[in-house]
């Protein structure tokens, strides 16, 4: 790993990352992929601070050298160029952001118009001018404000104790988020309450602003020429979703508040968390029956310029642990799109 490093570094501080980058982008398609821009969280942070994609002095960084460097597409615009091939731009690209959080707007939406750009923004319509917390928000902040050190797992026996000590709390978050995107749909209310229980944590009590943007400034952003996609409406994992009728409220439902709120049809949806065990067949259907014309996971990689269908596209993830230098050689070498990365 240590060679590795220093590979990557002496790599960064040549041109090479954009000269290779540039190469790349001319096979494939580019989509980025962002959940939240904000400083970095302070050491008290009640939530999760693992979906801080940049801050906004970095991300300002990257939109230039996204500009310079690719053709961004608006979705309506990708949707055209994915079904005449004659519409796709030399180095096609697109900017999303995942849930919909309130930064989205603060601070990524005045830098994207700076910049001259567009971006998709998927949200999570349930939470949209809510002032809640998303179970994906609610067991972290249990676990990172937990009054006790150490609780038993919740599951099952061969899962060991979760400690949250200082030195342990960390390890025990990334344990449990592997396990809680593997837990059945409709055991998710359940665990939650469990788990304030067992940390005497109420993670409402810590909530002292709102974490989703309002539908007043989704408007304000399709206005201005930002897209809005689907996201579900609770984010929930769709393939640890078994009720029929819960899979097409959250799909369906999704597609419905955003034509109801922004006043036209949603094109774009992106599955939450996004990772192979974590989509479906079942919701591919849902999805394409509720009437999305392009559909996003979050596997990292470049994504094919040429689709059949409604096909899960790659993103190139960001991500607050690269520095620019890191964020230049993460584009360069992200990996290429292939058949197995998605369903034909």
């Amino acid at each position: 790993m240590k060679l590795r490093s220093i590979a990557r570094r002496a790599f960064a501080a040549t041109p090479l990352p954009e000269a290779v980058f540039r190469h790349r982008a001319k096979q494939f398609l580019t989509v980025l992929g962002y959940h939240r821009i904000m400083p970095p969280a302070e050491a008290d942070y009640a939530f999760n601070e693992g979906v801080i994609s940049a801050t906004p002095e970095e991300f300002a960084r990257e939109l230039t050298f996204l500009r310079a460097n690719l053709d961004v597409l608006s979705i309506p615009q990708l949707v055209a160029a994915l079904k005449d091939p004659r519409l796709m731009p030399q180095r096609p690209a697109v900017i999303t952001f995942d849930d919909g959080y309130v930064d989205n707007y603060t601070h990524a939406f005045p830098l994207l118009k700076e910049a001259g750009l567009t971006a998709c923004f998927f949200l999570c319509t349930a939470l949209v001018g809510m002032r809640a917390l998303p179970w994906t928000e609610a067991w972290v902040c249990c676990l990172k404000q937990s009054r006790v050190g150490r609780i038993e797992s919740p599951f099952g026996e061969d899962d060991p104790p979760y400690l949250l000590d200082q030195a342990n709390r960390a390890a025990s978050i990334r344990r449990f988020r592997q396990r809680m995107r593997l837990v059945a749909w409709s055991r998710v209310p359940r665990m939650l309450e469990w788990l304030s229980e067992a940390t005497s944590v109420r993670p409402e009590e810590h909530l002292t602003e709102p974490l989703f943007m309002s539908w007043d400034a989704a408007r304000e952003m399709a206005a201005a020429g930002m897209n809005m996609g689907g996201h579900t409406r609770t984010h929930p994992v769709l393939s640890c979703v078994d009720d029929r009728d819960v899979l097409r409220d959250e799909i369906g439902g999704c597609f419905e508040d955003l034509q109801t709120e922004l006043g036209e049809r949603p094109l774009a949806f992106a599955y939450p968390f996004g990772s192979a065990e974590q989509m479906s067949a079942r919701a591919d259907a849902e999805i394409e029956r509720a009437g999305f014309q392009v559909l996003f996971s979050f596997i990292h990689g470049f994504a094919p310029r040429q689709t059949e269908g409604l096909c899960r596209l790659p993103r190139i993830h960001a991500s607050l642990v690269d520095d620019y230098d890191g964020f230049r050689v993460r584009m360069a070498t992200a990996p290429g799109a292939n058949g197995k990365t998605w369903p034909g």
